[in-house]
C-alpha cells in the first residue's frame, strides 16, 4: 500500500512541474461544525463576483482570491458564513446546520455561480449519485433523474446511449439532442468513454438564461459534465471496485412456450383458413389439418413415437395425449441468453499544495451482455493539473484518454430481420431447435472437433437459412474506439476585478468498425461470407477566450463578460466490402476474394461566435440578467451563416427583504423569469447550400447520383423560450421547486417533397414548419428525518407539458396532413397517431372489422363498418405519444454509518403502438409465434372474444390499427444501493481516511401496459426489436488511504 500512495505521489510531482511563485492559493476544509466531518460539494464564492468552486468529496478546496477578498462558504442544509482573506493561504469554515437561506454554487456557461444569483433554470446531479449507477454510458443514468430531462433508449447493448431531450421535442428533422459540454468546451464524442467515477458534477441547463451564450446550439438545451480535480491537501489515493452480473431486465413477452399448445392453435388456423374459404367440409377441414400439419406447413415434430398425421386429434383439435416425450426442449427466449459479468476498478490519486493541485485516474471496465457476443470493455486514464504561477497568473491541464472496445450485437437491431435475435427469438414457434438433431430420434448432432452445430432451417418454415444465435457466435460485429481528450486554460487577474481566461481543447476519436457474417449458416452463406470494414477518425478542436469584470460598490455588484469562441470539427471516413471468405474464422479483407465496394468521405465543420453578458446584483436581493451571443456556422450559405441569440432575466430573493427574514418557518424563497433565444445548426447536412453526389461503380464505370439538393435558403432553427418559476425552502425540512416555461420552436427543418419531374432526390431542406411546447416541472423534496444521526430524504420531480404545431408547411394542406402513422395538425402534437379505427370482432363469423368514414383525417360521417383495412379509412385518432407527467422519486436513509438510496423513474400517459405485440396476434403465419393471449381468440363457443379467429394467411386479422394502440405508462425501479461506512475509530487504525462497501442493483424492476413492453424504447410511441436493458446487481467495495 504504502509503495502504491508513494508511486501516486511521484506521479503527481510529475505532473506539477513545479512552478515556483508568489500567490495567494487559498485553501482550506469546509467542515460541519456538530461533527467535524468534511462537507462535500459545499460552495465557496468570492463575495459580489460568480468566481467560485465547489468543495471535493472531504470538503476541502482551493481558489485563488485577491488578498482583500471576503469568502462565501455555503450548502444545502447549512447556514451560510462569510470569512475576509486578509492575507491568509489557508481558511477553514465551519458550517452551522439549519439555514435562513440555503445556496449553492452550479456549473453555468463559461463559469460557475451561486445559484441565488441564477435567473435561468438549470439543475445539478452530484457525481456520486452517477457513481452509484452501474451504467456504462452516463446518459442512462438521468432516467427519472432531473425534471425536464426525459430519455429514450433504443437498445440495452452494454456502452450503448440513451437519447436525451430537454423540455420536450425540439424539432422535426435536426436534432433534439442537448449540447454536451465536457469542463467548459463542447464534447463530441461517446459518453461510454468518460468514467463516472471521474465526474464532479453533470449540471442541466434548460432556459434561455442559461443556455443562450451558447447561441447556435443550445437549443435543445445543454449538459455540463464537469471532472474532478486535484486538492490543496496530502496525496490521497482511493481505490474503488465493483463487481456484478448482467441479466435481463425487460422480459419477454408472454409468447406460447408449449409445443403442444402451439400445435394446437396452428392446427386450427391451417384447419379454419380452408373450412371459412369454402374449399372443405368442416370435417374434411379436420381431417386436412391433421394429415397436412407437419409434412405440408411445420415440417418439424418434436415429439418421440407420435406418427406426423396422429399429433392432433382430428376430431377434437388436441395433442395426442401420448405426446410427452420431447426431442429437444431448447427455448428461443431463455437459452441463447447467459448471465454477464460486469466488473469495474478505478483508482485515484488526489493532492498537491497552495500552488498545485493534481489528479490523476486509471479505470478500467469490463461490462458483458447477457446475449453472447455482446459487451463492451474499457480502459481509461485522466491526468489533470492546476498550477498557479505569481499572483494574477493560473494555468491548468486536463488529459484524458480511454480505449474501448464494444461488440455492438448486429447491424439491424431493431428491425424485423432474421438475424435479429430478439425479433427471431420472439416470433420462432417453440418447436424448433436451436441446435441441430436428429429429427427421428432427437440425438443431438455435433460437428468434428465437437462443436455445436446450429439449425439454419434448411427445412424449417420459418426463416430458413437463417440461426441468429449461430450467426452471433460464428460471426463479427466489433467497434474499436481511441479516444483522446486535451483541455487547457490560463487565467490571468489584469486587475482586482478584471480577468482574461483563455481556454482550448482538442479532441480525437479514432474508430475501427469489423463487421464480419459467418459464411456457415444465415443470409452471408449464399456469398460464402461477407465482411465490412471502416475506420473513422473525428478531431474537435475548439478555442475561447473571455474577459470578465466584476466590480462591487456598496450593495451593488456587476459582472461582466465579454468572449470571443472558435470551433474547428474535420471527420473522415474509409469504409470498404467484400465477400467470399476462405477462411470463415478470418475477417481480414486479405482472407476475402471478392470485392463488393470501396469509398471514403471528408467532412468539415466551422463555427465562430462572438458573445456578451451582464449581471446585477443589488444587497443579494434582486438580480438581473442579459446576454447576447452572434454565431457563424459553415452549414449554411455565406449570407445565411450569422444569428443572433440572447436572453434577458430577473430574480428576487423574497426572503432577504426585512419583512421575511424574521419568518421562521421559511428558510428561502427566490422567484425568477426569463426569455430569450437559441438556435439549432445541428441539421445532419455538413453544408446544405451544395449538391451533394454519391459516385458508384458498374462494370468499371462511374455513376453519379445526386443525393442530396442544395438549399441555399435554409438557415438556423430558432427557439424562443419562457421561463417562470419559484425555489422555496420551509421548516428547514421541505424544499419546493416549480418552473413554467413555453417553449417555441421556428423555421424547423422540413423535407419538403417535390415533383417527380424534378427527378431525384424527390425531396429538399426548408424553414417551414414552427412547434410550441408549453409545460411544469417541478421538484418537491423532503427531509422526513433530520438528527445528527440518521438522515431520511425523499425527493419527487415532474414534467408535463402540451406538444402543439403552431404553423404547418406551406405546400401542406392546412387542415391537416399524415406522415407514416401520425396526423400533423395546427394545434395537434407532433406524435398524434393517425391509424385505421378498430371496430372489434364479427360475432357472427370472427372476423376483423375496421371502421369507414366519408374522408380521412378528420370529419366526414361514419358509414359502417368493413372487413377489408384496403376500404377502411385512416384517421386522426386524437391519441398521442407524448405523456401526460414523467419523472422520478428517490429516496436516501443514512444511520450510524449505514446508507440506503432508491431511485424510481415513472411516465403517466401517453400511447404506443405496439407493432410487437401485433406481430404475435395474427390469425396465423406458416411457423410463426403467438402471444399467450390468442387462447382467448374467437370460436363458435367464444362469440364474445375481441380477438379475431385463427385463419392461416388471413392477413386483415392484425392490420396497423387503434386495436394496437397501448398505454405508454410505466414504473421503473432503476437503482436501490445498501452500503455501509465504517467508523473512523476503525479506518484510523488500519491506516485509511475512508472504507465503504456496499451492493447495488440497476434496473431491478420494470413494469407497463404489457409483459414485454418497453414504452422507453422512442419519444415517438413507435417499438422494435431491440436489445431489452440490462438489469445489473453489483457489490463494491471503496476505500481512501
Amino acid at each position: 500500500m504504502g509503495k502504491i500512495k508513494s508511486f501516486f505521489a511521484l506521479v503527481l510531482i510529475f505532473l506539477s512541474v513545479s512552478l515556483s511563485a508568489q500567490d495567494l492559493t487559498v485553501t482550506g476544509q469546509v467542515t460541519d461544525e456538530s461533527t467535524g466531518e468534511g462537507i462535500p460539494f459545499a460552495s465557496v464564492i468570492l463575495k459580489g463576483t460568480t468566481h467560485g468552486v465547489a468543495t471535493d468529496a472531504e470538503g476541502n478546496y482551493s481558489i485563488t482570491v485577491p488578498s482583500s477578498g471576503v469568502l462565501e462558504f455555503s450548502s444545502i442544509g447549512y447556514q451560510s458564513t462569510e470569512m475576509p482573506v486578509n492575507g491568509q493561504r489557508r481558511i477553514e469554515a465551519s458550517l452551522k446546520t439549519d439555514s435562513e437561506f440555503i445556496d449553492e454554487t452550479i456549473v453555468v456557461a463559461y463559469g460557475v455561480q451561486k445559484k441565488s444569483s441564477f435567473v435561468g433554470a438549470a439543475e445539478q446531479v452530484s457525481g456520486e449519485k452517477l457513481a452509484t449507477m452501474s451504467s456504462t454510458n452516463i446518459s442512462k443514468s438521468l432516467e427519472g433523474a432531473v425534471a425536464g430531462l426525459q430519455t429514450s433508449s433504443s437498445s440495452g447493448t452494454p456502452g450503448s446511449s440513451a437519447s436525451i431531450i430537454i423540455r420536450g421535442l425540439g424539432s422535426v428533422s435536426a436534432s433534439q439532442e442537448p449540447l454536451l459540454v465536457v469542463d467548459g468546451v463542447p464534447y463530441e464524442g461517446s459518453l461510454n468513454s468518460i468514467a463516472s467515477n471521474d465526474i464532479e458534477s453533470l449540471t442541466v441547463l434548460k432556459d434561455a438564461a442559461a443556455n443562450s451564450m451558447y447561441g447556435a446550439r443550445g437549443s435543445n438545451g445543454v449538459i455540463i459534465i464537469t471532472t474532478k480535480r486535484g486538492t490543496s491537501d496530502r496525496v490521497s489515493v482511493t481505490f474503488d471496485a465493483k463487481v456484478g452480473v448482467n441479466s435481463r431486465g425487460v422480459p419477454a413477452y408472454d409468447v406460447i412456450t408449449d409445443p403442444g399448445d402451439y400445435y394446437e392453435m396452428a392446427w386450427e388456423s391451417f384447419r379454419n383458413s380452408v373450412y371459412y374459404g369454402g374449399q372443405m367440409s368442416l370435417g374434411q377441414a379436420n381431417a386436412y389439418a391433421s394429415g397436412a400439419l407437419i409434412s405440408d406447413y411445420l415440417r418439424y415434430n418434436v415429439y418421440k413415437g407420435i406418427d406426423d398425421t396422429e399429433l392432433i386429434d382430428p376430431t377434437t383439435g388436441k395433442l395426442n395425449p401420448y405426446a410427452y416425450d420431447r426431442k429437444w426442449t431448447d427455448n428461443w427466449n431463455k437459452d441463447v441468453f447467459r448471465n454477464g459479468v460486469r466488473q469495474e476498478y478505478t483508482l485515484t490519486a488526489s493532492g498537491g499544495s497552495e500552488k498545485t493541485q493534481a489528479y490523476m485516474s486509471v479505470s478500467y471496465l469490463n461490462d458483458e451482455g447477457y446475449v453472447p457476443a455482446s459487451g463492451f470493455e474499457r480502459i481509461s486514464v485522466r491526468g489533470k493539473i492546476d498550477q498557479t504561477i505569481g499572483r494574477r497568473i493560473k494555468v491548468g491541464l486536463n488529459l484524458a484518454y480511454s480505449n474501448t472496445t464494444q461488440n455492438l450485437y448486429n447491424s439491424s437491431e431493431s428491425s424485423g430481420s432474421f438475424s435479429n435475435l430478439f425479433f427471431f427469438g420472439q416470433n420462432i414457434a417453440p418447436i424448433y431447435p436451436i441446435y441441430q438433431y436428429d429429427l427421428e430420434t432427437g440425438a443431438k448432432l455435433y460437428g468434428p472437433n465437437g462443436e455445436d452445430l446450429y439449425d439454419w432451417g434448411e427445412n424449417r418454415a420459418y426463416g430458413q437459412l437463417s440461426n441468429p444465435y449461430g450467426q452471433l457466435l460464428t460471426s463479427k460485429n466489433e467497434q474499436i474506439s481511441d479516444n483522446i481528450s486535451s483541455r487547457g486554460y490560463i487565467d490571468i487577474q489584469i486587475l482586482k476585478d478584471l480577468k482574461f481566461t483563455a481556454n482550448v481543447a482538442y479532441d480525437v476519436f479514432l474508430d475501427k468498425l469489423d463487421y464480419y457474417t459467418t459464411p456457415v449458416g444465415g443470409d452471408a452463406a449464399t456469398v460464402n461470407g461477407r465482411g465490412q470494414q471502416q475506420t473513422n477518425r473525428y478531431t474537435a478542436l475548439n478555442a475561447n477566450q473571455l474577459i470578465s469584470y466584476t466590480p462591487t460598490f456598496g450593495d451593488h455588484s456587476l459582472s461582466i463578460l465579454l468572449g470571443h469562441e472558435t470551433k474547428s470539427d474535420v471527420s473522415y471516413a474509409l469504409s470498404g466490402h467484400m465477400t467470399n471468405f476462405v477462411d470463415p474464422n478470418n475477417s481480414d479483407f486479405a482472407n476475402a476474394v471478392v470485392y463488393q465496394n470501396l469509398t471514403s468521405s471528408t467532412s468539415e465543420y466551422f463555427l465562430q461566435g462572438v458573445f456578451a453578458r451582464a449581471e446585477y446584483n443589488y444587497a443579494n436581493k434582486y438580480y438581473l440578467s442579459g446576454s447576447y451571443r452572434m454565431d457563424a456556422s459553415s452549414r449554411f450559405a455565406p449570407d445565411k451563416r450569422w444569428g443572433s441569440f440572447w436572453s434577458v432575466g430577473a430574480s428576487w430573493n423574497a426572503k432577504q427583504e426585512n419583512f421575511l427574514i424574521g419568518v421562521g418557518w421559511l428558510d428561502a424563497l427566490r422567484i425568477k423569469a426569463s426569455y430569450g433565444t437559441q438556435g439549432n445548426d445541428n441539421i445532419g447536412v455538413t453544408k446544405v447550400y451544395e449538391d451533394l453526389y454519391t459516385i458508384s461503380r458498374v462494370d468499371g464505370e462511374a455513376s453519379i447520383v445526386k443525393a442530396f439538393r442544395a438549399a441555399p435558403d435554409v438557415t438556423w432553427e430558432k427557439s424562443d423560450n419562457f421561463n417562470a418559476g419559484f425555489e422555496a425552502r420551509f421548516f428547514d425540512r421541505l424544499s419546493v421547486n416549480a418552473d413554467f416555461f413555453i417553449k417555441e420552436t421556428k423555421d424547423m427543418i422540413y423535407y419538403r417533397p417535390l415533383a417527380p419531374s424534378q427527378g431525384e432526390p424527390s425531396t429538399q431542406l426548408v424553414n417551414d414548419m414552427d412547434m410550441k411546447n408549453t409545460g411544469i416541472e417541478f421538484e418537491v423534496s423532503a427531509d422526513i428525518i433530520k438528527t445528527p444521526n440518521v438522515l431520511w430524504n425523499v425527493t419527487i420531480n415532474g414534467t408535463h407539458y402540451k406538444n402543439a404545431i403552431t404553423k404547418l408547411p406551406s405546400d401542406q394542406p392546412q387542415t391537416g396532413y399524415n406522415t407514416g402513422n401520425y396526423w400533423r395538425s395546427l394545434g395537434g402534437s407532433l406524435y398524434d397517431f393517425y391509424l385505421l379505427e378498430w371496430a372489434g370482432v364479427d360475432p357472427e363469423n370472427g372476423r376483423a372489422m375496421y371502421n369507414v368514414y366519408s374522408q380521412s383525417g378528420t370529419g366526414g360521417e361514419f358509414e359502417g363498418t368493413t372487413y377489408s383495412a384496403t376500404n377502411a379509412t385512416q384517421r386522426a385518432v386524437g391519441k398521442s405519444a407524448i405523456p401526460d407527467l414523467y419523472g422520478g422519486i428517490s429516496t436516501y436513509l443514512s444511520f450510524y454509518g449505514f446508507d440506503v438510496s432508491a431511485s424510481l423513474a415513472y411516465q403517466i400517459g401517453g400511447w404506443t403502438l405496439d407493432s410487437n405485440y401485433q406481430g404475435l396476434m395474427g390469425s396465423g403465419s406458416v411457423g410463426t409465434n403467438w402471444h399467450k393471449d390468442i387462447f382467448d381468440r374467437w370460436t363458435p363457443q367464444n362469440t364474445d372474444s375481441q380477438i379475431p379467429r385463427l385463419d392461416n394467411g388471413d392477413l386483415e386479422a392484425s392490420q396497423t390499427s387503434t386495436r394496437f394502440l397501448t398505454k405508454a405508462s410505466y414504473l421503473s425501479l432503476r437503482n436501490v444501493t445498501i452500503g455501509y461506512t465504517f467508523p473512523k475509530r476503525i479506518t484510523d487504525k488500519i491506516a485509511m481516511q475512508n472504507l465503504r462497501i456496499y451492493l447495488t442493483g440497476d434496473n431491478l424492476w420494470y413494469t407497463s401496459k404489457r409483459k414485454g413492453l418497453d414504452v422507453r424504447q422512442t419519444f415517438n410511441g413507435s417499438t422494435g426489436f431491440t436489445y431489452s436493458a440490462l438489469r445489473t446487481i453489483s457489490a463494491g467495495i471503496s476505500f481512501t488511504f
